[in-house]
């Protein structure tokens, strides 16, 4: 899968797990600031990319990320394992 159908799909996540129906979301969002996850967020959001993703990311993995490009990344390298 290619970085640009990555960082597609992770925005179709974000949408579908936080209510940012309004808000413009590209790979350069930020994660906190941009999309104010909260902690309940933050583990709804963790879990929807694993199970749409089919793979395991620790927690600390998705909480080092700041912006959407930098969660496309994560979920590219745990693709790759």
């Amino acid at each position: 899968m290619e970085r640009e159908e990555v960082i597609e799909k992770v925005i179709a996540v974000i949408r579908d797990v936080m209510d940012v129906a309004q808000v413009e979301i590209d790979e350069d969002t930020e994660r906190q600031e941009d999309l104010s996850i909260d902690s309940l967020d933050f583990y709804s959001l963790l879990g929807a990319l694993e199970s749409n993703f089919h793979i395991r990311m620790p927690e600390k993995e998705l909480a080092n990320t700041e912006t959407v490009g930098d969660v496309a990344d994560a979920v590219m390298r745990r693709m790759e394992k």
